[in-house]
């Protein structure tokens, strides 16, 4: 995090995703969703270009109010120099993260593994969570990011849990996990789009081949 001082005002504004909670990315992503599309301006438009640099004006404030947590009148107090310099530090949130392998993080002193062993080979246990997460990318494809968290919580186990863990311990994980930095989320939510595609692809012969024992 780096700290600067506005006007005797000292913020704090988060330097990449590792310094970005799952629950600001998520609030951060349902403020910018109610910002207004722009409509290219022709080149002789001059009243849409004054239109969209108005647009702009008002987002970038509301992108300052939100990670500097200061008020609307606050940083319309801001030299013009010193506001973009702010919004400069926050590039990075408008760039992709690219996803490193991990197998494994840990969150407040307790370390949780990722199922690895399993993008090997195929488990019966593993079918019913399969399924949930069909369910939860299904989610995930309309917006809902919020089924993240319960995501990783359903198959990122302690060492030496059972497989299946009961809905009260998913639940409690799930709200604990909303506090990992999204750097953590994105490297974990990667795994989990190729597990699901494993574990997909071996349920559905699973579920051939026991279709064939029957009619056989």
């Amino acid at each position: 995090m780096t700290e600067f001082n506005l006007n005797d005002n000292i913020i704090e504004l988060p330097d990449n995703w590792m310094e970005v909670s799952f629950g600001d990315f998520v609030g951060f992503t349902k403020l910018i969703q109610n910002f207004v599309n722009r409509e290219a301006a022709n080149k002789n438009d001059v009243t849409k270009e004054w239109e969209n640099a108005l647009l702009d004006l008002k987002d970038n404030t509301q992108i300052l109010c939100y990670w500097s947590k200061l008020t609307e009148e606050q940083v319309s107090m801001l030299d013009i120099d010193v506001a973009a310099n702010l919004m400069n530090h926050l590039t990075f949130l408008n760039e992709s993260y690219v996803p490193i392998h991990i197998e494994s993080f840990v969150l407040k002193e307790e370390k949780f593994y990722l199922p690895v062993e399993f993008m090997q080979k195929s488990s019966f246990g593993r079918y019913i969570e399969a399924e949930q997460l069909e369910l939860h990318s299904n989610m995930l494809d309309k917006g809902n990011l919020d089924i993240l968290p319960r995501q990783i919580a359903i198959l990122c186990k302690k060492e030496g849990e059972s497989e299946k863990l009961d809905d009260g311990i998913i639940d409690k994980r799930a709200e604990m996990f909303k506090k990992l930095d999204m750097a953590t989320i994105w490297d974990v939510a990667f795994f989990l789009n190729k597990l699901e595609q494993r574990l997909v692809i071996s349920s559905l012969t699973f579920q051939e081949v026991e279709e064939m024992q029957k009619q056989g």
